[in-house]
């Protein structure tokens, strides 16, 4: 999957440790380059086989901020659990598990000290490889959150001593703690037909939220995500004018928080884009209708409110 098993770009020449690097990942993503790139990247890259499982870990030590999306039409399509770590200025150290599929569209920004990652391959059971690409992009629930990061932390530790054909025993096992924990669908589907109608219009909501960035996300796959028929979850919201309804509020909603927050730099256009509108006119319309102003003065009334609040706040002209 990975051309060498490990690599440090520190070994390299200041102006070739960026391309090494994208080079490296270029079969998964798209590394894209930053202004910084050209004074260095120095990172450190390790990986190990488990099977057909690839466990990779990565350490950066002087590489500036990253972004990064998946390769369209790449030749693998595996999933990936991604557990990333970021050392804030003060020494405490945040942490990040989430779940993606490298056949699905993923757009990334981060400035990590620490990433591992855990590459599975698909395999031919329909209801699993559906179950799977349900979880893209979601981050794993705080119940089994700390079981797999615990996991990785240890595979890490120990498989640098361990022989290839004893780490091969450990796909199997590890396929199916990864599945308990990301993709437990019976558990979900029994909660779904338990759960009050409030606590599951909660759930939906943030589900909403998760996936809303993608503009094809809609009522079919909100359903199959929370476990739940499609006429469950349409009986659910028909006193509120419907799923399709629900999720275009909740975009919306999430447009107006951001663009009303005086620490959001996106453009508007950006920012629509971000909730899953593709078209500036059509997000301008819809934000309209909503909320009987325009994105523009959304902003327009957000910037007042943090001035009237905050007397001591720069002025524009300070900001600039």
């Amino acid at each position: 999957m990975f051309a060498v098993p490990h690599l440090r770009t520190a070994g390299l020449r200041a102006q070739d440790q960026f391309d090494a690097w994208r080079s490296l990942h270029k079969d998964t993503i798209e590394l894209l380059p930053t202004g910084e790139v050209s004074t260095g990247f120095v990172a450190e890259f390790s990986s190990w086989n488990l099977g057909e499982l690839v466990l990779t870990h990565v350490v950066y030590a002087g590489a500036p901020g990253r972004q990064w999306r998946h390769r369209p039409k790449s030749y693998l399509d595996h999933w990936c659990l991604v557990l990333a770590r970021t050392i804030t200025a003060d020494g405490v150290a945040c942490e990040d598990l989430s779940f993606r599929s490298l056949a699905l569209p993923f757009d990334g920004q981060a400035q990590d000290s620490e990433v591992i990652t855990l590459y599975l391959p698909r395999d031919r059971r329909p209801a699993d490889e559906q179950r799977f690409d349900d979880a893209h992009g979601l981050a794993v629930s705080e119940e089994f959150a700390p079981l797999l990061t615990g996991y990785m932390d240890g595979l890490v530790r120990r498989l640098p001593f361990v022989a290839p054909e004893h780490a091969a025993s450990l796909e199997v096992p590890t396929k199916a703690l990864v599945a308990a924990c990301v993709a437990p669908r019976p558990v979900g589907q029994d909660l779904a037909r338990h759960l009050p109608g409030s606590v599951l219009i909660d759930r939906a909501r943030a589900v909403v939220r998760q996936n809303m960035a993608s503009p094809d996300f809609g009522p079919e796959r909100l359903a199959r995500l929370l476990a739940m028929s499609r006429s469950k979850l349409y009986r659910l919201f028909e006193s509120s004018g419907g799923v399709a309804h629900f999720i275009n509020r909740e975009r919306l909603r999430e447009a107006h928080y951001r663009l009303s927050s005086h620490h959001s730099a996106r453009s508007i256009h950006a920012i629509g884009n971000e909730v899953g509108f593709s078209d500036h006119s059509t997000f301008s319309r819809a934000f309209r209708r909503e909320f009987g102003y325009s994105p523009t003065e959304a902003r327009e009334r957000g910037l007042v409110r943090y001035f009237a609040d905050e007397p001591d706040a720069p002025g524009v002209a300070e900001r600039c």
